[in-house]
């Protein structure tokens, strides 16, 4: 059944036509004001890992969270700057620059539109589970090894692949310093604490808070011990950064900028993927803690639109994020007001309270990473996974393996590959093919017996292009001389082209054996399958039967004629075997 429902309709107006009271806005204010506050260190955070200084990721925060709040199609999820992004982004940084990431955030925007456009929306059913834990347990593994470098006070850069990153740090460890590591060690610990037993607590700015004021007490940032966001960065800008337009070519030249299109298209691609796949997992997530149910389409539309407008102000790509999400849901949040509100929040602190950020510590900053990072590391689910059995045993490392060392991208591509190609073999081992033959004995209950010359072979399964290749089988399994072959299509859903391409093959070989081929108890469903791939037409009139009976019955007629017309032939031909003898 086509789905009739509109593409577009953000769950703002559906919640808002549904009623909308005062307090519904209370609670969403109080959500929206929380989740702001938790979202202000994270944004600045994930910022620096991805290579960028830290006001792009606040630009994120509040110029992505406010429009996938007011166009999305969920009711509770929050947008911002994502952890899933932070190895692709600086991965893009480091090959493209921070104008061939906006120009690539810019692309992937117009993806995720045509993406929801396409209704989209429920792709993430068809991403298999191993898939999806295998290359978010990677991600953490990329966030964590991101923040090795402030954590442990080691000089820090930028690296397209995990294995440069560690190189990297393993040929600067006589450089590693204790206070920054304990430090950021702490703060990690404290967020980890408060999130088992005071989770409506903001851990992370509780982390940053602390770790700033023991900076502060101990001299540290005065005397160079630790390295902070304005010793790293300078000073952070009140509001957001000024509106510019990405350079779109090099040389200015129509050649310049599809040069520009083709280096970036890659990247582009995988941030739109990857940002759809991370915000429809976030939605399904919501919607399992608030009893709601989003509208997928309308979402990505929404994140497409949130990442055109983010890299005109030097942003990250956007997306809907699970923690920030999990959070606004246990605030209270009632609609996407919160959202809005949380937003909002984050502008105001910059507003107020620039100056006092650039105090921050790195390694705080890295320890909130690592809390992130540790709660995406889905480790609970891999003893899960690699018992349920051989196929995702295999696919859960290996999509953990190419997100970490290979690329995100390939690693979903060549997960869900396999996950079809797995599935394909496991559909075609369930389709089988049974033969009963005259003189087998396996009749079904009160069946009637096959005279000589009848075979019959019951189909039982999807026929598709996986199972196509037993109808060979049923080719190499006729006797010598049958006179007709009866197909019971009883227990077969549907039928593909390639099925239906070796079902014409088994007919040619019939008719090349003066076999009859007749069909019998085809359901409506294959029926018009037969009909589309001209197979019904190529059969002819009276081949296919409604029920096997009646089949059994033509086939009889046709066994008896050909035995009659032998028996006639042998006749005529004795008297003149007789006279040559003679």
């Amino acid at each position: 059944m086509a789905d009739s429902s509109p593409v577009f309709y953000p769950a703002l107006l559906r919640e808002l036509r549904r009623g909308y009271t005062a307090s519904d806005f209370c609670a969403d204010l109080l959500a929206g004001l929380i989740v702001g506050i938790i979202a202000l260190p994270l944004s600045i955070g994930l910022a620096i890992a991805s290579g960028v200084p830290p006001q792009y990721g606040l630009a994120t925060a509040i110029i992505g969270g406010f429009l996938i709040s007011l166009l999305g199609g969920s009711r509770v999820q929050i947008g911002g700057p994502a952890g899933a992004f932070v190895g692709l982004c600086a991965a893009g940084i480091a090959t493209h620059g921070h104008q061939g990431l906006l120009l690539a955030t810019l692309l992937a925007g117009a993806i995720m539109i045509v993406f929801g456009l396409c209704r989209f929306g429920r792709a993430i059913a068809f991403i298999p589970i191993p898939v999806v834990v295998g290359f978010t347990s990677g991600i953490a593994v990329i966030i964590a090894t991101t923040q090795i470098a402030p954590l442990t006070g080691i000089p820090d850069r930028s690296f397209a692949h995990t294995d440069e990153r560690l190189a990297w740090i393993w040929q600067h460890r006589q450089d590693i310093q204790l206070t920054p590591l304990l430090l950021g060690l702490a703060s990690c610990a404290l967020i980890l604490a408060l999130r088992r037993w005071r989770p409506l607590w903001p851990g992370a700015l509780i982390a940053v808070v602390a770790g700033t004021l023991t900076s502060a007490l101990a001299g540290w940032e005065r005397d160079g011990t630790l390295r902070t966001i304005g010793t790293a960065f300078g000073e952070i800008p009140h509001g957001l950064p000024p509106f510019a337009l990405p350079n779109f070519s090099a040389d200015g030249t129509w050649s310049g900028l599809f040069r520009t299109l083709h280096d970036i298209g890659g990247l582009a691609m995988a941030i739109a993927l990857l940002g759809s796949i991370e915000s429809l997992l976030s939605a399904v997530v919501a919607d399992g803690l608030s009893g709601d149910r989003h509208d997928g389409n309308t979402e990505l539309i929404a994140q497409g639109i949130a990442n055109l407008a983010v890299p005109l102000f030097g942003g990250l790509p956007a997306t809907g994020v699970i923690a920030r999400t999990s959070a606004n849901i246990r605030a209270g949040a009632r609609s996407p007001i919160a959202g809005i509100v949380h937003a909002l929040t984050v502008l105001a602190i910059v507003l107020v309270a620039a100056p006092l950020v650039v105090h921050i510590p790195l390694a705080v900053l890295a320890g909130v990473l690592l809390s992130v990072a540790w709660g995406m590391s889905e480790l609970r689910h891999w003893p899960h996974i690699l018992r349920a059995g051989r196929s995702d045993a295999f696919l859960l490392p290996l999509a953990f393996l190419l997100t970490v060392f290979v690329d995100l991208a390939w690693a979903v591509t060549v997960g869900v590959l396999l996950a079809m190609f797995f599935f394909v073999r496991r559909m075609s081992e369930s389709v089988q093919i049974e033969r009963r033959a005259a003189d087998s004995g396996m009749a079904e209950e009160r069946a009637p017996e096959l005279p000589p010359g009848v075979e019959v072979y019951d189909v039982r399964g999807p026929f598709f292009f996986g199972a196509a290749t037993l109808i060979r089988d049923i080719d190499e399994r006729i006797g010598e001389r049958p006179a007709a072959l009866i197909l019971r299509l009883r227990n077969v859903p549907f039928i593909d082209a390639t099925a239906a391409f070796s079902l014409r093959e088994l007919l040619a070989s019939c008719r090349r054996r003066r076999a009859a081929l007749l069909i019998s108890e085809c359901h409506t469903r294959p029926l018009a399958d037969l009909e589309r791939h001209g197979l019904l037409r190529e059969l002819g009139e009276g081949q296919v039967f409604a029920s096997y009976e009646a089949a059994l019955a033509a086939a009889t007629e046709i066994a008896t004629a050909r035995r009659l017309s032998k028996t006639r032939l042998r006749t005529t031909q004795k008297p003149a075997t007789q006279r040559s003898c003679s």
